[in-house]
Order: structure tokens, then C-alpha cells, then sequence
């Protein structure tokens, strides 16, 4: 039982570092200032201290569905996952590709996140509280996420 939680959260960590190690070697880079630009803004090293333990909690919500024989719903997890994951390619790629601000792509994807893990916390209640449960930080941490991008859209005069 043990090996399984490990097993489950060990591929919730691949997801991240699989999909986020090509990123900068195809010139996507997050600007790596020193102070953060608003007084709420973490400190760069937070975040992905910050998405490591998103992505033990979702390993564990995968557990408890796989725990209750529930493939299928273990699927939207995943998917959650990979779009969290991918967040480096669709604000920086898609601002590279475009030349608009990467803070538009970051808020329009945050909002998609926040949607999707909403929809799967409805789909989890009814089968497993518990995964609903801890699937519900990714949905305030992408809210906290987005007031730090929409702060940043005021500073630079997008909004």
C-alpha cells in the first residue's frame, strides 16, 4: 500500500519535471529577478516548492481513486496535471510566437486551470471526498496566482 502512494506521487513528480525540462533549452524562460514586483508575490524559489506540493497532493488524490478501483476519474487528475505542467509553454511560447505579453496567456491558461480543476473537484465529490479535497489548492493557489498576475497586468498597464 505504501509503494503505491510513492508510486503514484513519483509519477505526478514525472509529469512536472518531464514535461518542464525542454522548456528552457528552447528559450523559454521565466525572468529570474531578485525582488518580487508586488508585495504579495512570493519569492521566485516559492513557487516550485509551491507546485511540488500541489503535485504530491494530487499523486495522493490519484491514490485514493485507485484505492476505491476509480481508473477513469484518475485520467482527469492526470490531465490536470500535464495542464498545470505545460504552463511554461503556453504563456512563454505562445507570447514568443504572438509577441503579446505572456501575463495575457498566464491569466487566460490560470482561468482555464481554475475551470477545469473546479469541474474535477465536482466529478471527485460524489466518488471520493477526500480527492476533491485535496485537489481544491490547486484551485487557490491558481486564484493566488492569477491576482499576482493581474497585479502585474496593472503595473505594466495592460489592464
Amino acid at each position: 500500500m505504501t509503494w503505491t502512494v510513492v508510486t503514484s506521487i513519483l509519477v505526478f513528480y514525472a509529469i512536472l519535471v518531464v514535461v518542464n525540462v525542454p522548456a528552457p533549452f528552447i528559450g523559454l524562460n521565466f525572468e529570474s529577478g531578485n525582488m518580487p514586483k508586488l508585495w504579495y508575490q512570493p519569492p521566485g524559489f516559492v513557487i516550485p516548492i509551491v507546485w511540488f506540493l500541489l503535485f504530491t497532493l494530487l499523486g495522493i488524490a490519484r491514490y485514493t481513486l485507485v484505492d476505491i478501483n476509480q481508473p477513469k476519474l484518475q485520467w482527469w487528475l492526470f490531465g490536470l496535471a500535464f495542464l498545470c505542467a505545460t504552463y511554461a509553454y503556453y504563456t512563454l511560447g505562445f507570447a514568443k510566437l504572438t509577441n503579446i505579453s505572456p501575463l495575457w496567456f498566464g491569466l487566460i491558461g490560470n482561468i482555464v486551470v481554475i475551470l477545469f480543476a473546479t469541474f474535477i473537484v465536482y466529478k471527485l465529490y460524489p466518488v471520493s471526498t477526500l480527492a476533491a479535497f485535496l485537489t481544491l489548492p490547486v484551485i487557490i493557489w491558481t486564484v493566488f496566482a492569477s491576482l499576482i498576475v493581474i497585479g502585474e497586468m496593472k503595473l505594466e498597464k495592460l489592464l
